[in-house]
């Protein structure tokens, strides 16, 4: 490598140095110069997408799976401003992205000249950048090239450390500067900050509540994912022998094949069995705990902070006493050696009961509820799964997943259309950890509605464009069933333009359009489009519409609505939203109400 090279080669050196091997978002005419640069860093690749918004959400899709942060590049204005609801699901989630913005030159800012994408008669050029304060946990705004590398490297790490996203702020003319390249040799510390004596003080108070308890349980939540903490969990899982329950969100972080996993514990909106063994616990042990409300059965899940531990991303609290100032990857590895070897607690392994039958079994046309039950079938170890929000999201919390199953979903932020381009980008990130390790091959497979999808449906084409081998499953109920449940079951608000799917892919110039779209109106169909062999071992985009009825709905969705009381049953029940196991599959206990006001 040359002594001297341009800021912007080095911007993406550091990029890339941190694990990132693909750059999405679009060209504009304030960063074509320095994408150029993309081209000169060996196993950098350059990946476009359809506009700006699908650039952030397929970064943060990348970041999910990949384990690395995602990355996106946009133009000054109107291309960051595009991108930023993708950026603030990424912030509201700790999903670590950079997002490169090209801006103008520093003449032009100083200048306040009246250049394109700017607004007003001395125009700001830094307002657009003021916009995503908020939604950003640093930002390294360029302007000197002597303190520009430096910059660079802080926003990386803060991303890392804090899992969220970041921005670097490189205007056109430096980007063209030149820098020493010999800076490149010193690695970014991407290690976070801990307290040692807070952590070990922690640790002890960890594990005596855990010794003086009788019948503890571990549930464990989607931070653990978010900061890099999955495997510690796993084998902390392991390690205590006691029940383990999965909030939604952590659906898949433990294998779901452990002895001890016991379910999903989504408040009260729960399967059979699961609040029956939840109720034996004198202790709580919760990890990376995310407690919104489609995380919670809304907000249904009750904590009493005498007798809860949290392990959370800085901070620990057990039995109301905090600690600060650690981390939680740490904090585990420690955690885990402080234990005895041999589990403390002797617990039963939990018994659940049979799953229930529902009363819609003997239709013939498809339905919610048996798609969620067959699709446990096809579903294979290494797969990575995406569900939209909505009524897909709320059908997977049933599936049974396989070993080493990787399952993503934007459930706290839920904005809708984020699924499709998210796919494309974790799909981009799936076949790059397959290039580089022997495990078994695994499918992309996105669940999502039709009104989801009709929000980013342009990213098919990216998926098509980049020889992406992703299932598409589109529920196909007229419209946002989601929305309907809330209000409005009749009215034209909720209904979306009628789409033709079997134009979708010859659209985008797929190579085997003909065998790779297929239409299901009946169980029978489903069964047999899930053996055809495209759609078990696809070799392209395969995209399988499912149509529902419009009133059809998964069951935990309909149980998250009625448990805010019973005007929402009643609305429910009148509007004739199908109720698969009655009362919405709640227990009388959840029948009563939480509590919670939702007016």
């Amino acid at each position: 490598m040359a002594n001297k090279i341009t800021l912007g080669r080095y911007m993406w050196e550091r990029i890339h140095q941190i694990g990132i091997t693909s750059i999405f978002g679009v060209p504009g005419d304030f960063n074509l110069q320095f994408l150029d640069s993309i081209f000169d860093v060996a196993g950098l690749t350059w990946v476009g997408n359809q506009n700006e918004l699908n650039a952030a959400y397929a970064a943060d899709g990348y970041a999910r799976v990949k384990g690395t942060p995602g990355c996106l590049v946009t133009t000054h204005g109107v291309g960051e401003l595009s991108a930023l609801n993708g950026v603030a699901g990424s912030m509201s989630e700790h999903i670590p992205i950079i997002h490169v913005v090209g801006q103008t030159t520093r003449a032009m800012q100083t200048g306040h000249l009246m250049i394109h994408h700017s607004i007003g008669q001395r125009p700001d050029h830094q307002q657009y950048n003021k916009a995503s304060v908020p939604l950003r946990f640093a930002a390294a705004e360029l302007w000197d090239v002597e303190t520009a590398p430096g910059e660079i490297d802080r926003v990386v790490r803060e991303c890392v450390v804090k899992s969220g996203p970041v921005y670097i702020f490189l205007p056109l003319d430096l980007s063209a500067e030149m820098v020493d390249a010999g800076l490149l040799d010193r690695p970014i510390d991407l290690g976070p900050s801990v307290h040692e004596g807070n952590q070990g003080e922690a640790v002890e108070a960890i594990t005596q509540a855990f010794a003086e308890a009788k019948h503890p349980v571990l549930l464990v939540d989607i931070l653990t994912r978010r900061f890099g903490a999955v495997e510690q969990t796993r084998q902390l899982a392991r390690k205590l022998g006691v029940p383990v329950f999965a909030s939604n969100m952590g659906k898949g972080i433990v294998d779901e094949t452990e002895e001890m996993y016991a379910g999903v514990w989504m408040g009260a909106v729960c399967g059979p069995g699961v609040l029956d063994e939840v109720k034996k616990s004198d202790l709580v042990v919760t990890l990376g705990y995310l407690p919104a409300d489609t995380n919670s059965g809304g907000f249904s899940r009750k904590l009493d902070e005498a007798t809860t531990i949290r392990i959370d991303p800085h901070e620990a609290i057990v039995r109301g006493k905090k600690y600060s100032d650690i981390a939680m990857k740490p904090l585990l590895e420690s955690l885990l050696k402080a234990l005895p070897e041999k589990p403390q607690h002797t617990i039963v392994k939990p018994q659940l009961p049979a799953p229930r039958v529902p009363n819609d079994k003997d239709k013939k046309n498809l339905t919610q509820s048996y798609i969620w039950d067959r699709i446990s079938t096809y579903l294979s170890a290494g797969d990575i799964l995406l569900g939209e929000t909505g009524t897909a999201n709320f059908g997977i919390y049933d599936i049974a997943f396989p070993p080493s199953l990787h399952y993503e979903a934007q459930i706290y932020y839920g904005s809708i259309g984020w699924a499709a381009a998210a796919t494309f980008g974790a799909d981009i990130a799936h076949r790059e950890l397959l290039s580089t390790c022997s495990k078994s091959k695994g499918r992309t497979v996105l669940f999502t509605g039709d009104g989801s999808l009709a929000l980013t449906i342009q990213e098919i084409g990216s998926m098509v464009k980049h020889k992406s081998t992703c299932v598409i499953f589109v529920i196909n109920n007229e419209g946002y069933t989601v929305e309907r449940m809330i209000w409005g079951a009749r009215q034209s608000y909720n209904d979306i333009v009628p789409t033709s799917y079997a134009h979708l892919l010859p659209l985008y110039n797929h190579p085997d359009p003909a065998n790779s779209y297929h239409r299901v109106a009946t169980k029978a169909e489903f069964d047999a489009v899930l053996k055809k062999p495209q759609v078990a071992n696809p070799e392209h985009v395969q995209l399988v519409e499912l149509v529902v009825e419009k009133l059809d709905t998964s069951w935990r969705l309909g149980a998250q609505l009625a448990v805010r009381g019973q005007e929402a049953r009643k609305y429910l029940k009148e509007e004739g939203f199908h109720d698969a196991y009655g009362n919405w599959g709640l227990s009388e206990e959840a029948m009563g109400g939480t509590g919670v006001s939702w007016k």
